[in-house]
């Protein structure tokens, strides 16, 4: 739930620094600041993160930090020029989608997440579809190929529809 708090609280200031009206910025630069705080997070105590892994998983020191760079490396994906954000955008979604099966983990365990400001684990699952959705809402560029290939759809459809001209 730490990470839910940072998030609205970067938004909130990230909100008054762009000068009001940018809501989709201000989002952005939010998420950016929750994701790097988020990787810094898995350097500061890794042995709590490690927790949360099961124990099959091989290295889970190494994942963790290596996870952490990848937040960090994501946050700041966030800021690159408008060009490059959608596919940051995408990496941050199928990121946030490849370590819920963690988060089920967590609860279906669980595993105390109390010292991570994580409250009930139960809650984090549905957290992470909100996470997903900010992303793709503070860069709308993100659906864009999504979008594409729904209109080629409603294209063809439209074309096998159409009445034959005699």
């Amino acid at each position: 739930m730490i990470l839910f708090v940072v998030l609205v609280a970067s938004f909130a200031v990230s909100y008054l620094l762009l000068r009001h009206g940018r809501h989709r910025d201000a989002a952005r630069w939010a998420m950016a600041v929750a994701m790097v705080f988020a990787g810094v997070s898995h350097f500061a105590d890794p042995a709590s993160f490690v927790r949360m892994l099961p124990e099959f998983v091989p290295v889970g020191n190494g994942v963790i930090l290596g996870t952490g760079v990848i937040e960090v490396l994501l946050g700041f994906g966030l800021l690159v020029p408008r060009r490059l954000r959608r596919e940051v955008a995408l990496a941050l979604v199928a990121y946030l989608v490849a370590v819920f099966p963690a988060n089920v983990y967590v609860a279906v365990t669980a595993v105390s997440v109390d010292d991570l400001g994580g409250g009930n684990p139960w809650l984090r699952l549905p957290f992470q579809a909100v996470y997903i959705a900010w992303v793709l809402w503070a860069v709308p560029d993100a659906l864009q190929p999504l979008r594409a290939i729904g209109r080629r759809g409603r294209d063809s459809a439209r074309i096998g529809h159409e009445p034959v001209a005699h």
